[in-house]
């Protein structure tokens, strides 16, 4: 009698086919999510940023030091200090003007005035990001 023996030591070219189209369709779902999650972390760590110019400013005037407002313009991927008291102020903390944002917060942007006669911020304008309308720089400034 004659008999063949088999080897089974891997596996078939069908499995392989199967499991590469299972992991297919994994990376199809779950990517979309991962690049939501991404920009959100984007937009999180915009809105901190703005936050470090935003506290920096405050404190300097808290001291007296600040001479007269100071403004701070969100624009497209920018955050920019734009007069000399605030930006004496963000240099006063270590930072820097302007501030490179990592998500697009529209070609319009809006200002934000901090008054050193009333001490505060006046009313925020709205700015939501134009990728996802749920965030919106406001937040930082109410």
């Amino acid at each position: 009698m004659n008999k063949k023996e088999m080897n089974n030591k891997g596996f078939s070219l069908v499995e392989l086919i199967i499991v590469i189209a299972i992991m297919a369709v994994l990376v199809g779902v779950l990517a979309p999510q991962f690049i939501k999650y991404v920009e959100r972390s984007r937009q999180a760590a915009d809105l901190q940023n703005v936050q470090e110019l935003k506290t920096a400013i405050e404190v300097y005037a808290a001291d007296g030091s600040l001479g007269g407002n100071a403004t701070i313009t969100v624009k497209n991927k920018q955050a920019t200090v734009d007069d000399t008291n605030g930006k004496a102020a963000i240099e006063a903390a270590g930072l820097t003007s302007p501030v490179t944002l990592k998500s697009d917060w529209g070609a319009t942007g809006a200002t934000y005035t901090f008054s050193t006669t009333n001490l505060n911020w006046g009313t925020p304008a709205s700015l939501q990001n134009s990728k996802d309308p749920k965030y919106d720089m406001k937040s930082v400034f109410q």
